[in-house]
């Protein structure tokens, strides 16, 4: 099979490219790989050429090699990959000429390496990427231009880095619905931090640190339909915060440290089908957050005079209530006017 592959890459005048005296290769998950000093990613070739050009979506497994770096043009050999996995490997940064001849790559997993920093432009050849990963690395910052060229993203996963959130930080991603920021310490989202995002349909930012949300925070998201800020150390809801969410249709706050729910924490969510307030300390409710929203299931419920509340549009006024446990039931009592 080898010795067809040589064959292969001498009539096509590439053998230089892929082979040098300093690389080690070795045929791993139907590809030859070739790596110089044990750790730099040299050039990447299909062990199979001829079985390969039967196949539409061709998926490249580079998992768990140990590459810090990837030299130029090493996936020459393998431009028409759809898929890319270079996650458990020990890549530090990702620059700008990694990925030159992957052009028509629409995924690309970068999981867990220890990546600290992307150069502006690294992905700008990228232009049919659809879904990009950078769960479980070190970034701390990633800047507008660290997106050129993704036109077509509708999938991005930043998940536990540490990741600092910034105005315009994800602006020109225009075609992004997913963008998924748990697990990051976050302490605040500035205003202006999902500029250019008008089609995000799921944003996630679960367990992190925010405490508070400016009213504006979330301008410019009419199209989403679920909100993940479960496990945070929010303390209040500011008013008319979600009011342009008019599609949103599930919305997690449990987790946080929320004691009080006033009559306008919620509006604008008339399409609400889902909320999930568990593990809460709330003391004060005020039940006309709740009456416009027809069709909700709220978790974990609320009981008042012992019985468990499944129309709000027939409970009014003002409740304390008390957090007897988790997944319980919140038990109201109503204040006296």
């Amino acid at each position: 099979m080898c010795f067809l592959l040589l064959i292969y890459l001498l009539l096509s005048g590439n053998v230089a490219d892929v082979f040098t005296e300093d690389a080690d290769c070795q045929v791993y998950n139907h590809l030859y790989v070739c790596l110089e000093n044990s750790s730099f990613l040299h050039s990447v070739a299909f062990e199979d050429v001829n079985a390969v050009q039967t196949i539409e979506d061709i998926e490249l497994h580079l998992e768990n090699l140990g590459i810090v770096n990837i030299t130029r043009n090493a996936f020459i050999e393998v431009s028409n990959s759809s898929a890319l996995y270079v996650r458990d490997n020990r890549l530090s940064s990702i620059d700008r000429h990694y990925f030159d001849t992957l052009d028509q790559l629409t995924y690309l997993d970068l999981k867990n390496n220890t990546i600290i920093n992307v150069e502006d432009g690294a992905f700008v050849s990228l232009c049919n990427l659809e879904t990009l990963l950078l769960d479980y690395n070190n970034i701390s910052d990633l800047r507008p231009g660290v997106w050129k060229g993704l036109s077509e993203l509708h999938e991005l996963y930043i998940t536990n880095n540490r990741l600092t959130l910034k105005r315009n930080m994800f602006k020109g991603l225009r075609q992004l619905e997913t963008l998924v920021l748990d697990s990051n310490d976050i302490p605040e989202i500035p205003i202006g931090t999902f500029n250019g995002l008008s089609h995000i349909d799921l944003l996630y930012l679960s367990r992190n640190k925010i405490s508070t949300l400016h009213p504006d925070v979330f301008r410019g998201l009419s199209e989403i339909n679920e909100l993940d800020l479960g496990r945070n150390r929010l303390r209040t809801i500011p008013a008319n915060v979600f009011r342009h969410m008019k599609s949103l249709n599930s919305l997690w706050l449990n987790g946080n440290q929320l004691t009080v729910l006033k009559s306008d924490t919620f509006q604008g969510l008339d399409n609400l089908l889902f909320l999930f307030l568990n593990n809460n300390d709330l003391r004060y409710v005020d039940m006309a957050a709740f009456v416009r929203m027809r069709n909700v299931t709220v978790d974990p419920g609320f009981k008042v005079r012992g019985l468990l509340v499944d129309d709000f549009g027939k409970v009014h006024g003002q409740y304390q209530c008390n957090s007897v446990a988790y997944q319980i039931p919140y038990d109201c009592t109503e204040i006296d006017s």
